[in-house]
Formats: structure tokens, sequence, C-alpha cells
């Protein structure tokens, strides 16, 4: 699982690299860093989504955060299935 999250968290550092506005690279810098801590141990395990955070998204990031559960929900179901052991 953890593959997974660094691999869509890298994807979105290289999307928003070149971004000039300080206050979106603070905000990103700062949910990069509560990332990087929570994913050290299991306290991320079924914690709920803030609402406060989710309002604030736009249409796209919601798509994509939809597109990431899925994945998640997928990827889960074959882990826990022995005939997908090895296939990906």
């Amino acid at each position: 699982m953890r593959l997974l999250g660094d691999e869509y968290v890298k994807s979105e550092f290289r999307a928003h690299k070149d971004v000039e506005n300080p206050i979106h690279i603070i905000g990103f810098l700062t949910e990069w860093q509560m990332y990087a801590q929570q994913i050290e141990g299991d306290s991320w395990r079924g914690e709920k989504l803030d609402k406060s955070k989710l309002d604030k998204m736009s249409d796209q990031q919601i798509g994509q955060l939809y597109e990431l559960m899925q994945a998640i929900r997928k990827q889960e179901l074959e882990d826990d299935d022995p005939g997908h052991e090895g296939k990906q």
C-alpha cells in the first residue's frame, strides 16, 4: 500500500514542482511533511479525511482522490486473493 501512496505523492510533487505561488508551495509542502510523518507508522489506517480539507478540494482533486481510493481497494482485493499472488 505504501508503494501506491509513494508513487501518487511523487507524481503530485512532479506536477507541482514549477508552481510559483508561495501559498500553494507552503500548502503542498505542509501536506507532504504530514504525509511523511504519518506513513512512518500505521496511525493513518482507518483515518477519515477531514471534511474541511475535502470542502477545499477542487472537482479535479476530488476525482483524483476517488481514483486513488479505487486503486487502493483494487490492490487490497488482489492482496487478499491468493489467485492474484505475483500478478499486477
